[in-house]
């Protein structure tokens, strides 16, 4: 009993801890400013916006910082095109809100998957016994696999037809259509166009797959070394 136990409290652990990673690293990417300013060069953001390069580093940390629930609001006003001007509409602040809402839940899931995973290693701990390293590695193992052919899929949907895949993520996720802007007149979707979210996602997909792996890599050197000792024996 305890065995089957431990099992499921192996594998349980890995899907968790996976979220965990997959969370905490969409976090770590979504807030690096230096990647959005590497990325305003490389699609000359503010000559598109008419915006100087201040101003549109001023409205992004403002634009992060309301994310992240640091300021309540998304009044910004720049010089654009040589008038001084709010940054944002109505339908982008509205847009933005529900934005902050999906964050703080990722956040929350994030925190209390921390939580849980504590408690899934613990009775994991209490189940396996001394076995508690060859259980987890196992579970991990047969998680990580999972989560390979996973990303596998969504590599060839983000590479295959990135705009189809990202009009999916957003009726998965919102409840409205303000996320569909206009690149003409929206400030919003010219600081963060397309090929933005494009090399944002592969970021994301790029590091969770390196941790993912690495990790992967020690539970199989965790099973090999056991694997080994029991011969000895």
């Amino acid at each position: 009993m305890r065995k089957l136990i431990a099992s499921a409290m192996s594998l349980s652990s890995a899907f968790v801890l996976i979220i965990v990673i997959l969370l905490t690293v969409i976090e770590m990417c979504v807030f690096d400013l230096n990647f959005y300013l590497s990325e305003f060069n490389k699609i000359h953001s503010a000559e598109v916006i008419g915006i100087s390069a201040q101003d549109l580093k001023r409205t992004t940390e403002g634009l992060l910082a309301y994310i992240q629930g640091q300021r309540n609001n998304l009044e910004i006003e720049a010089m654009i095109k040589g008038e001084k001007r709010e940054v944002f509409n109505q339908k982008e602040k509205t847009h933005m809100a529900d934005v902050r809402r999906l964050y703080a839940s990722s956040h929350k899931i994030r925190n209390i998957g921390l939580i849980f995973l504590i408690f899934l290693l613990t009775a994991l701990r209490w189940a396996a016994g001394p076995k508690f390293l060859k259980f987890w590695a196992g579970g991990y193992l047969t998680g990580a696999i999972v989560i390979f052919c996973v990303v596998g899929v969504l590599a060839l949907a983000v590479f295959g037809d990135f705009f189809q895949f990202w009009n999916y993520f957003h009726t998965l996720f919102f409840t409205n259509d303000l996320w569909i802007l206009d690149p003409d007149t929206d400030i919003l979707i010219q600081i963060v166009p397309e090929q933005f979210f494009f090399d944002l996602t592969v970021r994301i997909l790029t590091f969770f797959t390196a941790m993912v792996s690495v990790l992967t890599v020690i539970c199989a050197a965790i099973l090999f070394k056991k694997g080994k000792s029991t011969v000895h024996q």
